[in-house]
């Protein structure tokens, strides 16, 4: 699927948030990144899930099997383009608070 320059824009700062301040957590399986087809037809359970139709991006946390759902979405495309280091700031104090809870 074809994504959009702000599509782009969240995904590859979000992989290289993770790269350069979480390469631990990623190993030892602590944070897991994917990127999910939701115009695949496996993957409309998921869509239906999250009740995503577009381009998103949740940063989640599963403890004792209970998920907190968190949509960054709107936050992710206002910021990503025009305010890059807010975006970084804000995925990473959600991923902090979501680590301290493990």
């Amino acid at each position: 699927a074809q994504h959009c320059i702000t599509c782009r824009a969240i995904e590859a700062n979000t992989v290289a948030l993770l790269d350069s301040l979480y390469s631990k957590e990623k190993e030892n399986g602590k944070i897991i990144f994917k990127v999910i087809d939701i115009s695949k037809k496996e993957n409309e359970q998921i869509a239906d899930k999250y009740e995503v139709t577009w381009s998103s991006l949740f940063v989640n946390g599963w403890k004792d099997g209970k998920e907190t759902v968190n949509n960054l979405t709107e936050f992710s495309f206002s910021n990503v383009r025009n305010a890059l280091d807010k975006f970084k700031e804000g995925i990473k104090s959600k991923i902090d608070e979501l680590l301290k809870q493990l």
